[in-house]
């Protein structure tokens, strides 16, 4: 947020236009606070707290894209190059949270669903 203030001021503005300065957000007004939403996806997409994931290791054999996975194997995913994935994300190294919304706001990105890991809880 210290390299991008301009994205700090409009989350801000759209919080005083939504909920005023008497009280802090709650998690039932984060419909109505869409660009905050997004500034929070793309602090997540943008910085990952694992880059490269927990290693997980593999139960029984499978086989990914055509690609044979021992059971046994570890295996430690690149989340980093998912969320700045170029096919996903337009200009994926430039931190943009109106990113994810519709178009003619937006380009209509899907949030990010590795940003806390993945596979079996």
């Amino acid at each position: 947020m210290v390299l991008y203030p301009e994205t700090q001021l409009e989350a801000q503005k759209e919080i005083d236009a939504i909920i005023g300065s008497d009280r802090l957000p709650e998690l039932g007004d984060r419909r109505s606070l869409p660009y905050l939403e997004c500034l929070v996806q793309e602090l997540l997409r943008w910085n990952l707290a694992t880059p490269v994931g927990f290693p997980h290791r593999v139960l029984e054999d499978d086989v990914y894209n055509g690609m044979f996975i021992p059971k046994g194997s570890t295996i430690i995913a690149n989340a980093r190059a998912m969320t700045w994935d170029e096919s996903t994300y337009k200009e994926p190294f430039k931190f943009e949270p109106k990113r994810f919304m519709a178009e003619p706001f937006g380009h209509g990105e899907p949030f990010t669903t590795v940003a806390f890991g993945f596979g079996r809880r």
